[in-house]
């Protein structure tokens, strides 16, 4: 017998490598956190404190599709030792799932970040379940984060699913929670819903997320 398990979606789980760029990588990211203490919210997520009302305010007269983000937290800080992890991750998502032959064969294809933000939840505070449209890979790298600061979700992307319960199990859940450690990096599909779980700890969860196209 067979089991054809159709359709799967690929995310990647890379732990931190304290042997090459880790602690360089968290030390690039803490003057970020002290900068945004002191009142930078240019490219801090929504859930932080006042910068909703922030973002909506600089929307204003924006032409560009709602989806598109101007953040670029990576270009802003200089963040080399973090960008050199995400290109290096890229590759070895890139080659699992056997796409990055087919892409290099083609004139002018490239992988491009095309922007990045820093997420700060604070107690109690989430991430509503949402994707990233206009996007082709999008990516978690996590600075500071726990089982009590809540972990990502992933939402099962075949819709259909919602409607009956066949088969259960650990192969077709509706949704699937993953604890991350200092140090992780995640990529997947920018079509894939995800999102957090409060944070129930005194201790605020930060991460860095960014966008991927294959050009």
């Amino acid at each position: 017998m067979t089991l054809l398990n159709l359709f799967p979606c690929p995310i990647i789980r890379e732990p931190a490598h304290p042997e090459l760029n880790y602690h360089q990588v968290q030390q690039e990211i803490l003057p970020i956190l002290k900068a945004v203490e002191e009142g930078d919210h240019e490219c801090v997520s929504y859930i932080y404190r006042e910068c909703k009302s922030d973002k909506r305010q600089a929307k204003v007269g924006n032409v560009l599709p709602t989806w598109e983000i101007e953040d670029d937290l990576i270009g802003k800080y200089n963040l080399v030792n973090l960008e050199k992890r995400i290109y290096e991750s890229l590759g070895k998502y890139l080659a699992f799932i056997k796409a990055n032959k087919s892409e290099q064969n083609k004139e002018n294809k490239s992988v491009k970040i095309k922007c990045s933000w820093i997420n700060i939840a604070e107690r109690n505070k989430s991430h509503d379940i949402h994707a990233h449209p206009g996007y082709d890979i999008a990516g978690i790298y996590y600075f500071r984060v726990s089982e009590e600061q809540g972990g990502i979700t992933f939402n099962n992307p075949n819709a259909m699913v919602y409607n009956g319960n066949f088969p259960e199990g650990q192969m077709t859940p509706m949704s699937m929670e993953i604890i991350p450690q200092d140090g992780d990096l995640f990529l997947f599909p920018a079509w894939l819903q995800h999102g957090t779980r409060p944070n129930k700890s005194d201790s605020p969860r930060v991460s860095i997320s960014f966008n991927i196209n294959i050009e």
